[in-house]
């Protein structure tokens, strides 16, 4: 049986998840260089000391939102994995789902996704190239959908998608009114054309 979760921990988590609200909102409207500690503990309705109570500094505030727009984004492709055993559709799904989610909550992911894209500088860039790659390859497999006998390997399919998924999110972020969800569906059509078997085949 779970232990009853106490009115303090509720309100510490209230609190928590209202610093968060208030640093997504900094973040959307003024950006992440112009939005302070400051902004953030006001916009919250909590005191300055309250708030590094919570939280060390900007960066560590960032690291959870990014954090926990990689986990959305890992639960998602989990997600078109099990609602499908056809990998084409699998594949759509999650270029298009994610391509709406970001399009919907582009004020508030954009800054986010600019903050993440400085750490592929970083030294841990190996790792989440390979856990984005093989997010993508989970959707080729055991599925019921054949390869044309031509087509890369699951592998190196599962590459194309990461370097196509990148670039055009790298895109979204930089150009205002780019149509994420458009360009994601298209390149979706693509790699599905890679991936099934033609009638001559």
């Amino acid at each position: 049986m779970n232990k009853p979760v106490s009115r303090r921990e509720l309100n510490k988590e209230r609190r928590r998840n209202a610093i968060l609200d208030a640093a997504r909102a900094g973040f959307a409207r003024d950006g992440v260089q112009g939005t302070t500690m400051d902004d953030i503990a006001r916009e919250a309705q909590v005191s300055r000391t309250t708030l590094f109570n919570y939280f060390t500094g900007k960066g560590e505030i960032l690291d959870h939102l990014v954090m926990e727009m990689h986990e959305h984004f890992f639960a998602r492709i989990e997600e078109c994995r099990n609602a499908t055993t056809d990998v084409g559709e699998r594949v759509m799904l999650a270029f298009v789902k994610t391509g709406q989610v970001m399009d919907a909550g582009a004020e508030k992911l954009r800054p986010l996704v600019g903050y993440s894209e400085l750490g592929w500088n970083e030294a841990g860039v190996l790792e989440r190239m390979e856990r984005l790659t093989a997010g993508f390859e989970s959707l080729l497999e055991g599925g019921d959908t054949q390869f044309a006998p031509d087509a890369p390997d699951p592998r190196a399919i599962a590459e194309i998608m990461t370097g196509v998924f990148i670039g055009m999110v790298h895109n979204w972020r930089l150009t205002p009114g780019y149509p994420l969800e458009e360009r994601l569906t298209e390149a979706a059509k693509w790699i599905c054309v890679m991936l099934r078997r033609s009638p001559q085949g």
